[in-house]
C-alpha cells in the first residue's frame, strides 16, 4: 500500500505544478548565468533558479486584493525548488496607513500555500519584489530577489548562499547578567498579536546605497521589516509598523546627517526630539559601513517601551539588505532591544542563557562571525528557546504595545517526563501536541538549554556543562535523534574539536545532567503561537554503554529464518535506569529509518530470537530501544536479507498460557517470486497438546493463519519448544516457536544473596534470588522490621535481582520476594534479614599550599592527597579556597586515582574574582556574585556522585588549569572529604602507617617520611657528599679511583663498592679513597650513624673508564689526505717521516707524487698505532709487477664503480669484474690464474687504462 500512496502523492505533484504554470503566466523560468548580478547572492552557482517577471500581470494580481473578499487573493510564487506554488495572501502592511497613503508601492503580503507546505512574506515597491518563504516541514528558508543586471528578473536562493560581508560584525550590546530558572512555560499562548511602533532611521550613506531618495530608502526598510515580522509574528506573536511620520528621520545627505560616530546617543536624541517619545515604541537606525566594518548595537537589553533608552539601536553594514542584514543583523538587534540576550557560549557572559555551543546558529548566536569557533557559516531564521522565553518574559512586563485578539488557538502539550540513561549512548526525544486550528501546521524543535562556556576545543563527550548539542531549525517532525539518526548509524556518536558545518552533536561520556525545552510553533499566518515543555536527561556513568552486539558483520540471512539479536546491557536493567523490556526495529534502508518492528516488550536480558521478515535487502540494520525510556542502540554494520519464497511472519517466537486456557498462535503465510504452490501445516507438539490450524492449508499470499493449541492441562506446566511447519511441493518452512504454560500455583522464591544473616552488606547491595521461567515478575519490599510495617523500598521487576536505592549504613534491613505472572501472584516466602555495613568519613588536606597561580602564561598547577586504604567510596565532597581575577580563564577539576576527572568549574563567572566554597553533589546551583565570586555549599559542573564505588586507594589530585595569560592568584585551601563503606583505620599523623599496631613512631610530623613502621626516614642532606672518580690512566693498568669526601664530619659512614666481581668496604668519618680500579660499572652506597640517628643507605652510580683504542679513517681526494681520529687526546701523525703534533680529530695533509707511508700514535702507547701507505700518481700504477697472488692498482682518486677486465696474452677474456673505489687503491686477486703475460684494462667514467702484468 506504501508504494502505491506514493505514486499517487507523485501524480499530484505533477498534476499541481502542471496546473500552476497553466493558470498564472507571469512567471517564466530563464537559465541562470554567472553573469547574473544579485545583491545578496555573490555566487551564482548557488542560485536554485532564476525566474522572468510579467511585472504588469503581477501588479494587477496584487492590487486586485483590495477588491477580494476578506482582502485574500491567490497568487503564484517560487520555491527554492523552482516551481511555481500557489499561496493564499492577505496584505499586511509594515507601513502605518498614513504612511502607505503617502507611498502606496510600498507594499507588504503574507500567506501560505494551498497545501500547507509553505509560509511566505512579500515585500513590494518601485524597486522590485522581495520573498522569504519558509518550509515547514524542513524549515528550509528561500529568499527571491531582483537581479541587478536584469530588468524583471528575480534569483531564487537558500538561507545561508547569500553574502553580505558578515565576517566583521560585532555585536557591541552590553549583556544583563541574569539567571534564568528551568521551568514549564507557555512562551506565547495568550492569544494575543501585540503591535509596537518602529520608527527607523537611516543615515545618508544607506540612503545613498538603496537610490538616494526617501522612497527608496523606505522600500529597502520596508522588505527589511516584512522579513522581520515573519520572524517577530512566528515565535513571538509580535508585528512591527513603521510610524507615520518615518520620513522625516531617513536622511538622504551623508555630509548633513545627524550621525557621525556615537550611533546609539545619536539615533536616540534624533527619535526623541524629531518623533517624540510618546509617538513610537521601539526604534532603530539603518547604516551603510565601509567593507569589514559591519557591526551593530541595541544600546540596551531590554529597552521597548522605555523612555530615552527605546531608539538607542543601530545595524551598521556594507550590505545593509538582504537575509543576513534582515535576520542576522536587524532581527538580533531588535532582540536585546526586546529582551534577549546572546545565547552563542565561546566566551562567558553571566547570562544564565548562553546554551548554543560556540557561536551558535540561532538569531541571538554568532554564526560565521567567530574565527575558530564557527557552527554554522550563517544563522537561521528563528529564536532560540531560552530568547523566546526572555522576550516573552519582557512583554509581559512593558504595556505600550497594540493588542489585537487572535481566534489562533495554542497547541497543546502532553508533559514528557523526565529521564536517565546510561552514558556513551544515543537517544531520542519526541513531544506530544495538538491543535484544535486544524490549518495550523505544528514546527517543533528540541533544544539543549544548560548554560555553559563550550568552545570548539572544550566541546566533547567530557563536557561537563553547557550544551552537547546544537539547536537544529524546527521541522514537522516532533521526533530528535541525539546525535542525528545518520551519525549514530555511522557509530559516531561522539565528537570533539568540530570544525564549522560539523554535525556539532556529541553524548555525554560523563555523568552530567542534560536539560532540553520541548518548543511547538503553530506557524498561523498573522500571529502564532507558542508553547513548550521541558524535561532532563541524566546520564550516569554507572550504566553504559548501551550496544548492539549481534550483526556485527555483513551476514546473510534468509527471509523467515530465526536469528538471534543481542546487545550489551550494561546495567541498564538496574537501579537507576530499571529498564525491564526493549523493543526490536529493523532497517532496510542503512539506517535511514527503522519501520519494521520485530518485537517489542521483550527482557532486557542482552539477548532475543526474532522473525526474520520476508524483505529482501543488502542495507538492513537492527535497533535495540528502551521500551519505556530514550536510549537506543543501532547494530554496527549492513547485513542482507534473501528472499524465501515462503515465509511464515510470526510477531512473536514466545507465547503463554493459563491452564486450561489455549494458546492462539497468528501468523501471515507470505510468497514469494510468483510462487503459488499449496503449502500444509503442521506442529510438532508434546504429548497431550492438540493443534488445529486455520485454514489448514494455503496458496495465497498474505494468508492470515490461525493457529489453535489446546488441551494445556494435559501437560504439567512448563516450557516446551514446538516446531510449526509449512510443507509443499518444493518448499519447507519451518519455524521453531516456545511454549510456557503456567497455573495459579506458586512455590516461595529461594533467596539467594545478601545471604540470611549476612552482616556489612553495601547500602547500595544488589539482591539475587533464583529464576523461575514460570514467573515473569517479582515483587520486592525491604523493610527494617520482621513484620514489614516498616516498609522503605519497594518494587516489581522483570529479572530475578534488585538494586537497592539508599539503604542507612548499620542498619538491620529484612528483605521478601513474591511471584507473579498473568495467573495471578504467589505469596511472600520467608525473609531473609542483613545489617549493612558502617560508613565512616574522612578529611584530607595537602601540605604544600599556598600554590602560586602565576599570571605569566597558560599555566596548570596541581596538589594532592593520598590515601592509604582500599574502601569503596559512598560520597565525595571538595572544599576548595583560592584567588584570582577573571574567574572565566580556570578550569578546575578533581582526579581520582582510577582516573576519573570531575569538573568543579569550568570558564565559569566571568569577570568576577575569588572563590571560597564546599562543592557537594546536594549543594546549591553556582550563582556568581560578590566577593568571593563562588561562596557556600554549591554543586559542582560535573558529577562528584560519578566517584561513588570507586576505591580511596591512590593518590588524588586537583588540578588547576589557567587557560588565559594576565590573569593569576594563588591555590590557598583543598580539603578533600571522603566517606567510604567500612571504617577507616586510624592514622592520626596521616603518613600511611596505621596507629592500631603498626605505627611504632606515633606522632610523626605531618609530611615526614617514614618506613614501614612508621617511623621517620633520615637521609643525608643531598649536598653531603662530594664523589670523585679518576679513571684508568691506560687501558688496563687498574689504576682507577673513587674519592668520597663527607661535609658532616660527626657521622661515621660506612661505605660498600661494588662493581667488577669485586666489593670493597670501609668506614670513615671525612674522607676515603677507593684505588686499584679497573674499568667497569660501580654501585657506591654509604650509611652513616651519629649515635642517635641512622641514616638511610645513599647510593651512587659510578663508571670508571679507560682510554680507547685509538682508530683512524683516511680519503685521498686530489692528493691530500683527509684523515678522521678517534680514542686520544693528542696525536702524532706522522707522513714520510715529517710528523705532526695535534689535538684535532680531523687534519688534512698533501701527499707527494710516489709513495706516502703513514703512522699515528697518540701520547699513551697502551692505544696501540695506525700505519698506512699510498701511491699517488697523475694516473693508476699497478704494483707490484710481476705479481704473484695479488696486485694493487693505485687510482689516484678515481671513486665509483671501476670495470676490470683481464686478457690473456692471445687476448681471451679470463677475468672480468665491476669493484666499488674509495679513491685509494683497488687490490686484485690473481692466485686462480697461472704464471704469464696478461693484459689488464681498467675502465670508470674518468678513465680507461691497459696494463701489461707478467705473473710469475
Amino acid at each position: 500500500m506504501k508504494a502505491k500512496l506514493h505514486l499517487v502523492f507523485s501524480i499530484t505533484i505533477f498534476f499541481t505544478c502542471f496546473c500552476a504554470f497553466g493558470q498564472q503566466a507571469y512567471w517564466k523560468t530563464i537559465p541562470v548565468k554567472s553573469s547574473f548580478k544579485s545583491a545578496s547572492l555573490k555566487d551564482m552557482g548557488k542560485a536554485n533558479a532564476v525566474f522572468s517577471l510579467d511585472k504588469t500581470l503581477f501588479s494587477k494580481k496584487l492590487n486586485s486584493l483590495s477588491n477580494s473578499k476578506n482582502g485574500k487573493h491567490q497568487i503564484y510564487l517560487p520555491d527554492h525548488k523552482g516551481n511555481v506554488v500557489a499561496f493564499n495572501i492577505v496584505e499586511t502592511s509594515v507601513l502605518h496607513p498614513d504612511l502607505a497613503k503617502k507611498y502606496p508601492n510600498i507594499r507588504s503580503f503574507s500567506g501560505h500555500s494551498l497545501d500547507g507546505k509553505y509560509k511566505v512574506k512579500l515585500s513590494s515597491s518601485h524597486k522590485g519584489l522581495q520573498s522569504m518563504m519558509v518550509n515547514l516541514e524542513d524549515r528550509k528558508t528561500a529568499f527571491m530577489e531582483q537581479l541587478s543586471n536584469k530588468n524583471n528578473s528575480y534569483v531564487i536562493y537558500e538561507r545561508g548562499a547569500g553574502s553580505s560581508g558578515k565576517d566583521g560584525f560585532t555585536c557591541d550590546t552590553e549583556k544583563l547578567q541574569q539567571s534564568v530558572e528551568k521551568t514549564i512555560t507557555p512562551l506565547v499562548d495568550d492569544q494575543m498579536l501585540r503591535k509596537f511602533r518602529i520608527a527607523v532611521s537611516t543615515t545618508g550613506e544607506y540612503t545613498d546605497f538603496h537610490g538616494g531618495t526617501v522612497a527608496d530608502a523606505l522600500a529597502a526598510i520596508n522588505a527589511t521589516l516584512t522579513r522581520v515580522n515573519e520572524v517577530f509574528e512566528t515565535d513571538l506573536g509580535v508585528t512591527l509598523e513603521l510610524i507615520p511620520n518615518n520620513d522625516l528621520v531617513i536622511f538622504t545627505d551623508p555630509l548633513t546627517d545627524p550621525y557621525n560616530g556615537n550611533l546609539n546617543g545619536e539615533v536616540q536624541n534624533t527619535l526623541t526630539t524629531t518623533i517624540g517619545e510618546e509617538n513610537y515604541d521601539v526604534g532603530h537606525l539603518f547604516n551603510k559601513v565601509g567593507e569589514g566594518e559591519d557591526n551593530g548595537n541595541a544600546g540596551f537589553i531590554g529597552a521597548v517601551c522605555s523612555d530615552n533608552r527605546k531608539g538607542s539601536a543601530f545595524s551598521s553594514a556594507f550590505s545593509p539588505q538582504g537575509d543576513v542584514f534582515d535576520l542576522d543583523f536587524v532581527s538580533h538587534e531588535l532582540g536585546h532591544q526586546f529582551g534577549a540576550n546572546h545565547t552563542w557560549s565561546f566566551e562567558s557572559e553571566g547570562t544564565g542563557v548562553q546554551a548554543e555551543p560556540a557561536s551558535g546558529t540561532t538569531i541571538m548566536g554568532y554564526a560565521g562571525i567567530v574565527t575558530g569557533n564557527n557552527v554554522a557559516p550563517n544563522g537561521d531564521d528563528y529564536y532560540h528557546y531560552n530568547s523566546i522565553l526572555q522576550i516573552s518574559n519582557y512583554l509581559e512586563s512593558v504595556s505600550c504595545a497594540q493588542t489585537t485578539v487572535l481566534t489562533n488557538n495554542p497547541p497543546v502539550l502532553t508533559p514528557v517526563g523526565d529521564f536517565i540513561i546510561p552514558k556513551s549512548t544515543a537517544f531520542v526525544l519526541e513531544g506530544i501536541a495538538t491543535d484544535v486550528d486544524v490549518d495550523d501546521v505544528l514546527t517543533f524543535t528540541w533544544e539543549q538549554i544548560d548554560n555553559g562556556v563550550v568552545t570548539t576545543s572544550t566541546f566533547g563527550p567530557e563536557n561537563p556543562s553547557g550544551a552537547n548539542f546544537r539547536s537544529l531549525p524546527p521541522t514537522t517532525n516532533p521526533a530528535r535523534y541525539f546525535p542525528r539518526l545518520s551519525r549514530v548509524v555511522q557509530g559516531n556518536l561522539t565528537q570533539t574539536n568540530p570544525a564549522t558545518n560539523d554535525a556539532w552533536e556529541t553524548v555525554s561520556s560523563i555523568q552530567r545532567n542534560l536539560s532540553f525545552a520541548f518548543t511547538v510553533r503553530d506557524n498561523a499566518v498573522g500571529g502564532g503561537q507558542v508553547v513548550s515543555d521541558l524535561l532532563d536527561v541524566q546520564v550516569i556513568s554507572s550504566a553504559g554503554p548501551f550496544l548492539v552486539t549481534s550483526q556485527a558483520a555483513n551476514e546473510i540471512y534468509e527471509g523467515g529464518s530465526v536469528q538471534e539479536i543481542t546487545w550489551d546491557v550494561a546495567n541498564t536493567n538496574i537501579s537507576p535506569i530499571n529498564v525491564g523490556t526493549v523493543d526490536i526495529f529493523l532497517s532496510l534502508d542503512g539506517g535511514i529509518s527503522f519501520p519494521i518492528t520485530l518485537a517489542e516488550d521483550v527482557l532486557n536480558d542482552g539477548s532475543e530470537e526474532i522473525l526474520v521478515p520476508g524483505n529482501a535487502t543488502d542495507m538492513a540494520r537492527i535497533m535495540v530501544k528502551a521500551s519505556d525510556n530514550v536510549f537506543f542502540a543501532v547494530n554496527s554494520d549492513n547485513f542482507s536479507i534473501q528472499e524465501s519464497q515462503v515465509v511464515l511472519n510470526l510477531q512473536n517466537l514466545s507465547f503463554e498460557t493459563c491452564q486450561p486456557d489455549d494458546i492462539i498462535v497468528d501468523f501471515t503465510y507470505q510468497t514469494f517470486s510468483g510462487f503459488n504452490e499449496t503449502s500444509t501445516f503442521s506442529a510438532d507438539l508434546p504429548i497431550g497438546l492438540n493443534a488445529a490450524f486455520v485454514p489448514a492449508l494455503a496458496d495465497a499470499n498474505d494468508t492470515a493463519v490461525e493457529l489453535t493449541i489446546s488441551n494445556t492441562n494435559a501437560v504439567a506446566p512448563g516450557v516446551y519448544p514446538i516446531t510449526i511447519t509449512s510443507t509443499s511441493a518444493s518448499e519447507t518452512k519451518i519455524v521453531p516457536l516456545s511454549l510456557v504454560i503456567k497455573d495459579t500455583n506458586f512455590s516461595n522464591v529461594v533467596l539467594v544473596s545478601p545471604a540470611d544473616s549476612q552482616a556489612n552488606v553495601s547500602i547500595s547491595t544488589q539482591l539475587n534470588w533464583e529464576d523461575n521461567p514460570l514467573y515473569s515478575d517479582y515483587d520486592i519490599e525491604i523493610a527494617t522490621d520482621i513484620g514489614f510495617a516498616n516498609i522503605i523500598e519497594s518494587a516489581t521487576v522483570p529479572f530475578n535481582l534488585y538494586q537497592s536505592n539508599g539503604l542507612a549504613a548499620e542498619t538491620d534491613y529484612f528483605w521478601r520476594i513474591r511471584p507473579k505472572n498473568n495467573c495471578g501472584t504467589g505469596s511472600f516466602g520467608t525473609p531473609f534479614s542483613f545489617t549493612t555495613i558502617q560508613v565512616d568519613c574522612k578529611n584530607m588536606e595537602p601540605n604544600d599550599l599556598p600554590l602560586e597561580i602565576s599570571n605569566v602564561g597558560t599555566p596548570t598547577i596541581s596538589t594532592s592527597v593520598q590515601f592509604f586504604e582500599d574502601l569503596p567510596i559512598s560520597d565525595v565532597n571538595v572544599g576548595l579556597e583560592f584567588t584570582h581575577t577573571y574567574l572565566e580563564d580556570l578550569r578546575i577539576s578533581l582526579i581520582s586515582p582510577s582516573g576519573t576527572r570531575v569538573v568543579l568549574i569550568s570558564n565559569t563567572c566571568g569577570e568576577l574574582n575569588n572563590l571560597n566554597a564546599i562543592f557537594d553533589d546536594d549543594g546549591a546551583p553556582i550563582v556568581c556574585s560578590g566577593n568571593p565570586a563562588i561562596s557556600g555549599t554549591v554543586s559542582p559542573l560535573g558529577s562528584l556522585a560519578s566517584l561513588k564505588g570507586e576505591s580511596t586507594l591512590g593518590e588524588w589530585v586537583l588540578e588547576i588549569q589557567d587557560t588565559a595569560n594576565g590573569d593569576g592568584g594563588s591555590l590557598v585551601a583543598f580539603s578533600l572529604e571522603v566517606c567510604v563503606e567500612g571504617a577507616f583505620r586510624p592514622d592520626e599523623d596521616e603518613d600511611g602507617v596505621f596507629d592500631d599496631g603498626d605505627d611504632l613512631c606515633l606522632g610523626t610530623p605531618k609530611g615526614v617520611e617514614v618506613d614501614t613502621s612508621g617511623c621517620p626516614v633520615n637521609r643525608f642532606p643531598s649536598d653531603n657528599f662530594l664523589v670523585q672518580i679518576e679513571s684508568e690512566a691506560c687501558r688496563n693498568n687498574n689504576d682507577g679511583t673513587v674519592s668520597v669526601t663527607a661535609s658532616d664530619t660527626s657521622i661515621t659512614y660506612s661505605a660498600t663498592l661494588d662493581g667488577e666481581g669485586n666489593t670493597l668496604n670501609m668506614d670513615f668519618s671525612e674522607t676515603h679513597i677507593f684505588q686499584g680500579l679497573q674499568a667497569g660499572n660501580y654501585s657506591l652506597c654509604i650509611t652513616g650513624t651519629n649515635g642517635a640517628i641512622t641514616y638511610q643507605e645513599t647510593c651512587f652510580a659510578i663508571v670508571i673508564s679507560e682510554p680507547e683504542l685509538l682508530s683512524a679513517s683516511a680519503v685521498v681526494t686530489a692528493n691530500v689526505l683527509a684523515l678522521s681520529l678517534n680514542g686520544g687526546e693528542f696525536y702524532n701523525v706522522e707522513l714520510n717521516g715529517l710528523v705532526t703534533q695535534t689535538v684535532d680529530s680531523e687534519i688534512q695533509l698533501n701527499l707527494k707524487n710516489g709513495r706516502n707511508t703513514l703512522k699515528i700514535s697518540t701520547n699513551l702507547p697502551c692505544q696501540g698505532t695506525y700505519e698506512d701507505s699510498f701511491f699517488i700518481s697523475s694516473k693508476p700504477i699497478v704494483y707490484p709487477n710481476p705479481v704473484g697472488a695479488s696486485t694493487k692498482v693505485f687510482l689516484n682518486g678515481i671513486i665509483g664503480e671501476v670495470e676490470v677486465q683481464v686478457f690473456s696474452a692471445n687476448g681471451r677474456l679470463v677475468h672480468q669484474q665491476v669493484k666499488e673505489t674509495n679513491g685509494n687503491e683497488l687490490e686484485m686477486d690473481f692466485s686462480t690464474l697461472p704464471t704469464g703475460a696478461y693484459y689488464m684494462s681498467i675502465q670508470s667514467l674518468d678513465i680507461k687504462e691497459v696494463f701489461k702484468l707478467i705473473k710469475e
